[in-house]
């Protein structure tokens, strides 16, 4: 259930940014218009010969797609060093053993380093002890 909240304020999140980066652009463009439109009737008034070198707008709005994609790049980061950070415990890290930073994995650590280093200088591993029955 908590999955459920997570994913739909994700979601508006999400949805919520586009809105407002597309919102913030198209003002901008109709601000920017409406400045260059003022600014040739100003010239003109002042008796100044205007030339429009480049027309805005002719074919309508293009589709660039890095605009979808930054928010999911962005998303993307934060969830990666926050799985950095929380390490494997929320992603299925329950139940797969003792992990290597508690008592019976720094035991067996320390297990297998001494038995290393036994044979790294010829000395032979110690043998197991047969029971006497």
């Amino acid at each position: 259930m908590r999955r459920g909240f997570a994913v739909i304020a994700l979601l508006v999140v999400i949805f919520g940014g586009i809105g407002i980066g597309v919102g913030a652009y198209r003002a901008g463009e109709r601000n920017g218009i409406t400045e260059g439109i003022e600014q040739v009737h100003v010239a003109q008034q002042n008796g100044q010969e205007v030339q429009v070198v480049h027309v805005v707008g002719d074919r309508g709005p293009y589709f660039f797609p890095g605009f979808f994609l930054f928010p999911l790049f962005l998303f993307g980061a934060f969830f990666l060093i926050g799985g950095i950070f929380r390490g494997a415990g929320r992603w299925g890290g329950h139940g797969h053993g003792p992990g290597p930073w508690n008592e019976e994995g720094r035991g067996r650590f320390e297990q297998k380093a001494d038995e290393w280093h036994r044979r790294q200088h010829g000395d032979a591993p110690p043998t197991p002890t047969a029971p006497a029955g």
